[in-house]
């Protein structure tokens, strides 16, 4: 939970991926401050995860140093601490 949660480390350069598994009943708007990202064909900031047991995959160069905040965007969720940073420099 932020801000107890590990950092998400990587460097300049890097071609990240992300694979998130849903298990929840509730639906996850994931939005990643300071990058766009690739969803397939689509380029986006924000992706819907849907519940009970549904995989999204994003992937991002890591082209804007800077310490970023990815979260949920239910306000309730990030009241809650659903939050991670994906860190570079």
């Amino acid at each position: 939970m932020y801000p107890d949660a590990d950092t998400l480390e990587i460097s300049e350069g890097d071609h990240v991926r992300v694979r998130m598994v849903n298990r929840s009943p509730a639906i996850h708007p994931m939005d990643l401050h300071g990058h766009f990202f690739q969803v397939g064909d689509a380029v986006k900031d924000t992706v819907l995860v849907a519940s009970h047991g549904d995989r999204v995959t994003f992937e991002f160069r890591a082209d804007n140093p800077g310490d970023w905040l990815f979260h949920c965007h239910n306000v309730y969720h990030l009241e809650r601490r659903m939050a991670r940073v994906f860190e570079y420099d």
